[in-house]
Formats: C-alpha cells, structure tokens, sequence
C-alpha cells in the first residue's frame, strides 16, 4: 500500500488559533507523518511556525507568551485606526525574516483580496507578509499592501484551508477546525464582538464546504472561551491536544482506508 501524502489544515480562530499547537503535539506523539501545512488567520500563524521546524515544546512556549499587545499597533488613517505590522513583525523574531521556499515543510497560507473577494494563495516569497495579511480581521485591522493590492483576512475566503491543502499535494487530508460548535450568536455589546460575528457569519458559508472535503476534521469544542483571550493559553492547548488525540484511532482508520481504495482504483484504471 503506497503511503499518500498527508496534509494539515488549520483554521482561523483569533486567539483560539494557539490550540492548533495543542493538535499538532497529539499528530507528532502518534507519529502522523504529516507532509505539508496549511494555515488561514490565525491558523497561518501557527502553521509557519510549524513549517519551519520550530521544536513544538518552544511554539507552546511562544503560544503562552502571545498577547494582544504583541500583536496590535495604534495606526490613525482614513481606512481604520489599528495596523497588524506587529503581526508581521512577531513572525519575523519567531521564525526568522525567511520566505515560503526556506521553510523545512512545503506550507500555504490563505488571504482575501478585499477588492475582488478572491482568495488568494501565498506558497512563494516572503513569509511574515503574507501571515500579516491573512490575519488582518476586516474593520478590526488595516488592509494589507502587497504588491499593489488590498489583502485581508483569509477566513472570508476559505476559513477552513482543506482545499488549499490538496492544491499544496496533499492526498489525505487533516482538519484542525476551531470554528464555534454551538453556533448561537448573543447580541454583541461592543464593536470588536459585532465585527467577529460579522466575520464569524461570513467564514461559516465558506467552512461548511470546506469540512466535507476534509477526510478527518478535529474539532475541539472552544465555545467557553473568547476569540480575545490569550490568558488561557495553557488550557487551549491541552483541549487541542486531547481531543487530537482521542481521535487517533480515527485517523489512522481513514487514513488506511483512503490508501486502500486508492490504490484499488490505480489497479482497476490500469486494468489490472
């Protein structure tokens, strides 16, 4: 049986996102051998990271480290008030000012051209502006500058990355989805929280596709916790982690699965 290359797609999730480290200690510990990454907002964060063959013991140190503070820089224009170039900046001191080509695992990160509404796909050049722009949440952040076009957050566009996943090789691939399991909306009671429902409404369309095309979606439940809070870092991470893990069994049961019917169907197009 021929092994298929397996890829790893991370969603958004604003703080939420530093769960994804938590799945991603669960895959190793189980010796998933994972071929490639992909990462939307938040979840581009983490798959840089992961990409670049950072020990995962140092980006859990790095996830509990991260704070709003680190993240956000007062900007007054006409587009907005809020700049994400620390955002581009936190990427350049964790993994090295270094493009998509050094990174150790091929790796894709997901933006929003906010002009046309297309997605756009970032596998070449440089990496720290690319995760800058997919993390650029629409009336929360400015838009992002590359090239001469406005980018903005990739979870507008494919919240959930599995099909950029597949573009990027993958033959099986794994879904690390962060988006809320009660979908029950509360009346927001300021602008950042209307701005994430806004937001939330818009990435739901698109995720729902996106988990269909998945082979295994691992969905901790982070209803409790808020898209701000960084402060439970810890907790976040181990809710990854163990629900990754319960999920194993799973895996490796589809994953054979997947390998066998499609080695059948190689034998049965060759006419063997």
């Amino acid at each position: 049986m021929k092994a298929l290359p397996i890829g790893l797609a991370l969603s958004g999730g604003t703080a939420k996102s530093v769960t994804h480290v938590g799945v991603i200690k669960a895959l190793a510990e189980a010796d998933i051998p994972v071929s490639l990454v992909s990462g939307t907002s938040g979840g581009s964060i983490v798959a840089t990271m992961y990409a670049s063959g950072m020990p995962i013991t140092t980006m859990e140190d790095v996830a509990r480290a991260m704070s709003w503070r680190k993240l956000i820089a007062i900007k007054l224009t006409r587009l907005g008030f809020i700049s994400s170039k620390r955002i581009e900046e936190f990427v350049r001191e964790t993994i090295g000012d270094v493009c998509f080509e050094d990174l150790r695992m091929p790796c894709a990160v997901v933006v929003t051209n906010l002009v046309t509404g297309d997605k756009r796909v970032f596998r070449h050049g440089p990496v720290a502006p690319a995760v800058r722009a997919s993390c650029s949440i629409p009336q929360v952040y400015l838009p992002v500058d590359i090239d001469g076009e406005y980018y903005v957050d990739g979870g507008l566009s494919e919240y959930l990355p599995v099909e950029t996943a597949r573009e990027l090789g993958a033959r099986f691939v794994i879904a690390s989805h962060l988006g809320p399991v009660d979908r029950k909306y509360r009346r927001p009671h300021h602008i950042l929280q209307l701005v994430m429902q806004i937001t939330g409404l818009m990435a739901h369309r698109n995720y729902v596709i996106s988990e269909l095309q998945a082979d295994v979606v691992v969905r901790p439940n982070l209803d409790h916790y808020s898209s701000f809070d960084f402060e439970h870092a810890g907790d976040m991470i181990e809710l990854g982690y163990n629900t990754a893990r319960q999920m194993i069994g799973t895996i490796r049961e589809q994953y054979e699965r997947c390998c066998g019917w499609k080695a059948r169907l190689m034998t049965t197009l060759r006419g063997g």
